[in-house]
This record gives C-alpha cells, structure tokens and sequence, in this order.
C-alpha cells in the first residue's frame, strides 16, 4: 500500500499502537506542524497536535470497530498571501505476518480546493448581504413611493404607464391595474406639451442623466370624468439593471390651493370694495367741495382732506399690486400704445406737485425713440410714476430728468425675440442721495433705506418692491446708481416689441380711458417737451348742448355715493335718477327711456353684474325706450379680474371709484357721442313711401333686383324671410354676450353676414362681419354697439315691410 501512495505522491507516514512513527514518506515534513522536525520513532502527536485526544479513535481502528477516520480543512500556515491547509486520513494498515497493527496516516494537500471554497463561501455571503440589503432598500423606497402624499406615475418611452403609486390611484380614481399599458395622455392629456427626450449618452458615464421639466399647471382627468387642477414635473429615468428607459410624472393635487387663492382672491376684492368705497367717499366730498366757494382756511383744509385720502388710497392700491404679483396673479396685457404718451401722460400727472416745490421736470426726446411698441403701458406707467414721485418726495431742489434709449435684443444678446427691444428708461434727480451700504435694502418688501427717513417722509416699503416685480414681469431689469447729498439715478428696462413708424398709426387704438387729457395749469411752462402738441388746450372741454339730453340711471345703494354722483353729474351739466338696487333698476327700465346706466356692481337684492346680465336677456321692445341702455359700471373693485367681470357680465364700459370728475366727463361725453350717433342714424332712415324702387333702406337695390328678376313680391317676401330669420339669430347672439359665448356668437353672426350679403343688404353684411371678428378675437368691448345697428337695420326693414 505504501508502494501504491508513493506513486501517487501521497505523503503518510505509519505509527504503531503507542503513535510512535515507523515509517514516514519523503514529502511529510512540509506539512508537519514544526517543518523539518518529524523524525521516525517520534510521537505523531508531536508534529501533528491535531491527532492528540483521538486516542479512543486510534484503538477503534486498531480494533477494526472503525474503518479510518478524517480531519479536513486544517490550516498549517498562517500567512494570507500563500496559505497551507491539509486533510488527515487515519486508517488500519494490516500487515501480511499478521502479527502487529499498524496504522496508517495519510496527508494531502488541500489549499487550492479550501481556497476556492471559502471563495465561494465569502462569495455567497456578499451575496446574500447585497440581496438582503436591495430587499431592504426595494421595502424603503417602496414604503417612500407609497407614503408620498404627491401622485407618482412611471411610463414607458412610448408613454405607457408602467407603475403608479398609492396617491395616484387615490387622485385619478383608477387602480393600478386599470392603467397599466395605457397611455399617460388618458389622465394628463396636455402632457405632449411638455417633452422630454432621451440622448444615447452611455448611463454609467453620464453625470447628468435626469433632466427635469420644472413643476407646470395642468388639469387631470379622473375616472369618474372629473378635472383636476394639479402641478406636475417629469424627469428621464434609466436604470442599468433592467436597462429600463423611460418617464416619472409627480402630480401635485392644486385643488386646495386654487381654492385658498380663489379664496384670497375674494377677500381681497371685498377689502378692495370694503375700503376703497368709503375713501372714494371722502376723496369724491373733498373733490366736489373744491370747486365751491371756501375760504383760504377751509380750502387748506378739503385740500388736506383730499390728498390724504389719494395717499391711503395709493398705500391699499400698492399692497393689492403687491398681494397678486406675489401670488402669481398679475396678468400683462400687450397691446400697442404710443410709448411718447406715456411718458409724458406720467410727466404731466406730477407736473403740478413739482411746481408746488420748484423742480424742474424735463423729458430728454430723441428721434431714436420708437413711436409704438406693444406691451402694458398701465404697468409701465406706474413704474414711472412710482419712480417720479420718489424723486420729487427726495428733491428739495434742482431738477427730475427722463431719458430712453433703445437696444435691438440682438445686439445685447439677449434670451428675447429678436424682434424685440430693450428699452431703457432712467429718472435722475439731484436729491438727498442714497448710501452706498443701504442700496440693496431699495428693491426689498417693506423695507426702506432708513427709519428716519421713512418718519420725515412716509411710505410703505412696497413701491420699488413692486417696481421691481413689474420690470420682471416685462421681461427686464431695475437698479440705482446714487452718490449721498448728489442725487440718484434710477435705471430699468423693459423688453417690448416695435411696431414700425408706417403701420404705427393704424395699430394704436387708445381707449377714452388711456387718452391725455388736458389740464389747465401754468406748470406745463416748466416741462422741456419737444411734443408740446400733446398738452394744447382746446378752445372748450365741456360737452356740447345734446350731451345734457341723455337720460342718465345711476344705480347705487350707497347713499353718500348717490350725492358724489349726483354732484359731479350736476357739475358737468347732467342729471339722473336714482335706483337703490338692481330690482328698482329693471323696473325703471320698463317705465322711462333711459340712454345709460351708472352701475355699481355690489349692491342688496339684486347686484349690477346680474342685473346686466337680465338687460341683456330682455328683447328690445322690453325697454320704454324701445333699445338696450348702455351700462357702465362704477365700483370700488379695483382688480383687473373684476373689470374682466364686469365686460363680461355685458356692461360697455368700467369706472373705478374714487371717480375723478375729469374721468365720468370723458367717459359720458364718448359714450354719449356714440348713443346720439346711433339716434340719428335712425332717424335718418326713416321710410316714408312702399316704392321699392326709391326706398332709402340699407340695401343694394339693384341686387335684389337682379335676385328677384323685378319682382316686387318676390322681393317683399325674401326681405320678410330674412327679418324672420334675423330677429331670433340676434337674440341668440345677445345671450351669447351675456354667457361670453364667442363659438355661438361667431356661428349667429356667419349666418346674418351670409343672409345680408346674399340679398344685397350691404351695411349689414359689413357689420356683421366686424362682429364676427370680435368674436374670433374674443372681444366684446364694441359689441352692443354692432348689435344696435344690426337691430336697427333690422327695424327699418320691418317698418318699410309693415307699410309696404
């Protein structure tokens, strides 16, 4: 046997009953405990100490009670980096003779084979470690998505919806099931407005791999089909081990927030009637007051009254400004104006309170300045105004200069179309100046550059704050450069479109509200306009004779407004009737022809905005006049939503309270011209004969007697057709106004354009089609006035048919 092991290079050795060593192979000492020590005659437990102990296995063997016996795994050497392990087989060697047992032990080494085994040991360890630990990390990133109060979609590249969380079935109202494979456009379906794309940039070595698409407004739909206000973003999502490429979505349920902010939006609309209604009371009685017989005292007095009431009016103005740019609620308009005008509407509007402290205002005109540029010109008129006043309220004496230069975004490499300009204005002044360590503190809420100055000369804080949002919002910027008792420069920018000098003329369309008024006052000597022609004085501002014949309803319940009015009105030459609510209104409606209306918006019992909405829905033969009144609201509602309102609602026209008396003048006198145009045009085309041929009706004659082949039935009866057919299309259209339903208006007003043309009726197809293109514009600020000359064409035809 031991012939057979040193074949194989398998090293023994063989002990005797009493474990001393008789025989030994050559290679044995590279494994014995202490190398180099395994001597024949020597106790095998010496060099090997494992064997001690196993003394009761050795006579088992010996015995024959047990074949062999096995130490595996045993580490000889200590060294890390060439470590030594063997494996000991004990088992009887019997000898030919018989006369004497031996045993046999039989070492070999085991290294290779233990070294990969505790490789794979500590292998499956890591393994089971990570395993535990991305279970762990599924569990705390699942309980995450699953808590998460936001709604959380993940779809495919296609956009089909792979995984949603717990809020997300809670907010469409669909399980998970319901919606995995569906496209995410069944519940967000404005989502292809905002795109994401996916580059082929390799994932492990991207540092940059989820883009988002900042948090936008939307609406998703439900289950159930209800909409629902939400916020959502999205980002690109890879991952390396299911090479997964695709979307996450997280919805935010604005609902509550839409209702907080309609909510804000309704508090302050009743601050701003609440408490502008009894200062525009007391600036409307120091107003009238002013234009009577006072002595210098009293006058001293009503001219304390009246500028106090303009400052806490302008300090409840800004914080309403402030309040809805804050949240987000102050829209823009852009529509073009003459941007001269607006300066030097700004310029004359402080003229006077310059003169009172012997400042000079000038305007720095160039040629470079563009004639008109479409944008806000409200908001830019306030930001210079605001800017202006500062520099007066600072500027003991010297001068406050204006000047405007103009860059092509072009050239300044700017984020804007290139279409646009930059628009720089600058207000100088030679006032107390500012400290350079104070200049941030300027642009910031309720913050002024020192409480001193604030005691000596008042304010809020808010009005470069708002400055500063306003030029933001306009697409630029605002800053100061100012030097302690020298003066300061105010600079800001605006980015605006140009309309170019040959088409200038025929897109500026100011409202009586935006023209320059004139006013009578020396100061105007002290400005440097090159456009002096903007401030000439006409010969005489009063209104003409017939103006004093409108048949005026002021509609009020407020009784100390009733008497503002009714003065204001006697002192323009007008009077009027007075109705307490909406309910007495209709019913004055009915008994006395009245040419217009002084509404009010919130009043008891019935409120003006319902009852324009009821005028609307009356027909024509309902009022005593025989013809829709023009309605003009007046209210202490200040908030350009409650304008949009009250246009909305039906009424023509929006004064503000406190009403200046310059503006309720400009104001009857416009809409005065238009309510006596319209009756002459009436009584212009009045039918005194049934000759077909030589009736003035607004009708091309010669086609309808081409249409008709000179028959004069034939053409009483298309003429009788059409009255039928038009009357119940105009009613439709007035309750369309009434509802802002322009799809219905436009539909109305293509079939009387088409009918009116197809018989020759000229002046009613040119109406109709203006009408037409307001309701494509979604404009109704001209529409009553379209729909009276309808009606009336429409009156005159009924009359020649009734006679004929």
């Amino acid at each position: 046997m031991t012939n057979l092991l040193s074949v194989c290079n398998i090293d023994y050795l063989i002990i005797d009953e009493n474990f001393k060593i008789l025989e030994m192979s050559l290679g044995l000492n590279h494994f014995a405990d202490i190398p180099n020590e395994v001597k024949l005659g020597q106790d095998v437990r010496i060099v090997f100490p494992e064997l001690e102990g196993l003394e009761d296995i050795f006579d088992a063997i010996l015995q024959g009670e047990q074949d062999n016996f096995e130490l595996k795994g045993i580490r000889r050497s200590q060294d890390t980096a060439s470590p030594l392990y063997i494996d000991i087989r004990i088992i009887n060697n019997i000898q030919e003779d018989h006369f004497r047992n031996r045993i046999i032990i039989v070492i070999q080494d085991v290294t290779e084979r233990m070294v990969l085994e505790q490789s794979l040991f500590q292998g499956a360890n890591e393994a089971n470690l990570l395993l535990r630990n991305l279970k762990a990390s599924k569990q705390y990133i699942d309980q995450i998505v699953t808590s998460m109060a936001d709604a959380l979609l993940v779809t495919t590249l296609s956009g089909e919806i792979k995984k949603m969380n717990y809020a997300a079935q809670i907010l469409l109202q669909y399980n998970e099931l319901e919606l995995i494979g569906k496209p995410i456009a069944k519940v967000i379906r404005e989502v292809n407005k905002y795109p994401l794309t996916i580059d082929d940039t390799d994932i492990s070595h991207s540092q940059d791999i989820n883009p988002l698409v900042k948090e936008v407004e939307t609406v998703c739909f439900t289950k159930s089909g209800k909409t629902i206000p939400v916020a959502f973003s999205s980002s690109i999502v890879k991952t390396e081990i299911e090479h997964f490429q695709g979307y996450v979505y997280i919805l935010r349920d604005m609902t509550e927030r839409k209702q907080a902010e309609l909510a804000k939006q309704e508090f302050l609309a009743m601050i701003s009637h609440e408490v502008r209604t009894p200062i525009a009371s007391v600036i409307g009685m120091a107003n009238l007051l002013q234009y009577t017989e006072l002595t210098a005292e009293q006058q001293d007095f009503v001219e304390t009254i009246y500028t106090s009431g303009n400052s806490l009016l302008k300090i409840i103005n800004d914080f309403l400004d402030f309040s809805k740019i804050q949240s987000g609620n102050l829209e823009l308009e852009a529509e073009p104006f003459a941007l001269r005008n607006c300066i030097h509407e700004a310029l004359y509007m402080l003229a006077p309170t310059a003169r009172e402290k012997g400042l000079k205002l000038t305007f720095f005109d160039t040629p470079e300045l563009p004639t008109t540029i479409v944008g806000d010109i409200t908001r830019l008129r306030q930001v210079l105004i605001n800017l202006l006043c500062n520099a007066i309220k600072f500027t003991e004496t010297g001068t406050i200069e204006i000047s405007v230069i103009t860059r092509k975004n072009s050239d300044i490499n700017h984020s804007f179309a290139a279409n646009t300009d930059e628009i720089q204005f600058s207000v100088k002044d030679t006032g107390i100046g500012i400290p350079r360590d104070r200049l941030e503190r300027l642009f910031k809420a309720f913050s002024q550059v020192d409480s001193s100055i604030t005691r000596q000369y008042g304010g809020t804080g808010l009005g470069l704050a708002i400055c500063k949002q306003l030029c933001e919002l306009m697409g630029g910027r605002i800053w100061v450069e100012s030097e302690l008792n020298a003066g300061s420069t105010f600079y800001f920018t605006i980015t605006a479109s140009v309309i170019p000098e040959e088409s200038a003329a025929a897109s500026v369309v100011l409202s009586q509200q935006e023209t320059l008024r004139p006013i009578e006052s020396p100061q105007v000597e002290q400005l440097a306009f090159k456009s002096q022609e903007l401030f000439s004085v006409p010969a005489s501002s009063s209104p003409s004779p017939d103006f004093h014949k409108l048949r005026i309803l002021l509609t009020e319940d407020n009784l100390v407004n009733q008497k503002i009015a009714l003065k204001q009105l006697q002192s323009l030459g007008y009077s009027a009737d007075i109705a307490n609510n909406g309910k007495e209104a209709l019913q004055l409606l009915k008994k006395i022809p009245y040419d217009l209306i002084l509404m009010d918006c919130q009043m008891p019992i019935l409120d003006g905005l319902e009852t324009t909405k009821q005028i609307h829905r009356w027909q024509e033969s309902s009022f005593a006049s025989g013809r829709r009144p023009v309605v003009i609201a007046v209210t202490a509602n200040a908030m350009k939503q409650d304008k949009q309102m009250c246009l909305d609602a039906g009424m023509d026209d929006y004064l503000s309270k406190p009403v200046m008396k310059e503006n309720l003048a400009a104001t009857l006198e416009y809409w005065g011209n238009v309510i006596f145009e319209a009756k002459e045009t009436v009584a212009t085309k009045q039918i005194s004969t049934t000759d077909v041929g030589s009736v003035d009706l607004p009708i091309d004659w010669e086609r309808l007697h081409q249409l008709s082949e000179n028959n004069p039935e034939f053409e009483l009866e298309l003429l009788q057709m059409f009255v039928e057919d038009i009357q119940p299309r105009l009613e439709l259209i007035k309750i369309a106004i009434a509802a802002h339903d322009f799809e219905q208006i436009a539909l109305q007003v293509h079939q009387i354009k088409g009918s009116s043309a197809n018989i020759g009726v000229t002046t009613m197809h040119l109406a109709a089609e203006k009408l037409e293109q307001l309701a494509y514009n979604q404009e109704r600020q001209s529409a009553t006035n379209l729909i009276l000359e309808l009606e009336e064409f429409v009156k005159c035809i009924q009359e020649f048919l009734i006679k004929s």
